[in-house]
């Protein structure tokens, strides 16, 4: 029997085409539809493009919702990535996208995720700058809305920021600044001038070499710059010098800093993480989840700016027999995700390690 939702998505698709490329042209029509209904302060003409918009997924899903944004091929992302705008622009009402706003000085790259199905919509605000304040201490900030009418998604991005810079302006903690310091530099912010600056709190000075923070006329600082530059490239000609021989000699002649570099290089594989990979659960932010710890999850999308995954059980599909006699799904697995901080997680080498039980 049709709830609500699908008895709606049933008569619009009706009138659809059948074939899929069709489909998604007719995805990114309804998505300018959209757009242009928030922008007109037109509260009707949106409900029914974003029914349109959700009619295309159930069609495509096979006439149901269930498990329609499963996996990266599941037609719920399939029509989200075709409708998506090109990277650094500002996406329209209805599309994914990400771009870089700046607000009192401060900027940030904003993600923004297409519509929920009540029409919510997702924020994610990433600091650009870490050495300078940001909304939160974390250099990351969620925050759901909803559409708001005679706005771009650029100005309410603005608007969202603005209200969190009243409360506090809060410098982002150390850890959470070498940590993002270390992830790779997000796509959106590659051609900022001036660059984004990414520099870790704690620096790591070798020795014969010293820090200095000064303020000169403009020929001396041209030269000091140029000093600078030549340092930074000796420092790292000479890393793979000073690093290798302690790797190599950690088989015969274990050191403390070559058990370091080991410990260090062990961490680092733990962060390669792609998805498809399935990992171990070594970790968990709560007591509550401890039973969780061992279970084994299948990573399906990454955020390295915020350095966590998106990840389901490692389970075989359940089914049940329903009155009819039918075999029906019961559970999948592919539908209920969660949200894992890298550290949280160890990919797994071992095929002799069992499924959940």
């Amino acid at each position: 029997m049709m709830d609500k939702r699908d008895d709606q998505a049933a008569k619009l698709a009706a009138s659809m085409p059948d074939e899929q490329g069709a489909l998604l042209e007719l995805a990114a029509e309804v998505v300018d539809a959209l757009h242009s209904a928030v922008l007109e302060e037109d509260e009707e003409r949106a409900v029914g493009a974003m029914a349109r918009y959700e009619a295309v997924i159930w069609k495509m899903n096979g006439g149901t919702f269930f498990g329609c944004s499963a996996d990266s091929d599941s037609p719920g992302n399939v029509v989200e990535s075709h409708c998506q705008a090109d990277a650094g622009m500002v996406p329209k009402w209805g599309q994914k996208g990400a771009f870089v706003v700046v607000v009192d000085g401060m900027r940030v790259l904003v993600e923004f995720g297409s519509l929920g199905s009540q029409g919510t919509a997702l924020f994610s605000f990433h600091a650009v700058d870490l050495d300078a304040w940001f909304i939160s201490e974390t250099g990351y900030r969620s925050h759901f809305d909803g559409l708001r009418f005679g706005s771009t998604v650029e100005e309410a991005a603005k608007d969202i920021l603005a209200d969190y810079l009243k409360d506090k302006r809060p410098e982002i903690e150390t850890s959470y600044r070498d940590r993002l310091a270390r992830s790779p530099l997000p796509a959106a912010m590659a051609s900022l001038e001036p660059p984004a600056r990414r520099s870790p709190a704690t620096l790591d000075i070798p020795p014969g070499y010293a820090l200095v923070d000064v303020v000169l006329p403009a020929q001396k600082a041209f030269v000091a710059r140029k000093w600078a530059k030549e340092a930074q490239a000796r420092i790292e000609a000479e890393k793979p010098a000073k690093e290798l021989p302690e790797v190599e000699q950690e088989a015969t002649t274990p050191e403390p800093t070559a058990a370091k570099a080991a410990n260090l290089n062990a961490r680092e594989v733990t962060r390669r993480f792609e998805p498809g990979q399935r990992c171990e659960i070594i970790s968990v932010h709560h007591p509550v989840f401890e039973k969780d710890i061992g279970k084994f999850v299948i990573i399906t999308k990454l955020s390295p700016n915020s350095s966590q995954v998106w990840a389901h059980d490692d389970e075989p599909i359940k089914y049940r027999i329903n009155r009819n006699g039918r075999r029906v799904v019961q559970y999948n697995p592919k539908s209920v995700h969660s949200i894992y901080s890298f550290d949280q997680l160890r990919p797994v080498i071992d095929t002799g390690e069992t499924n959940n039980e």
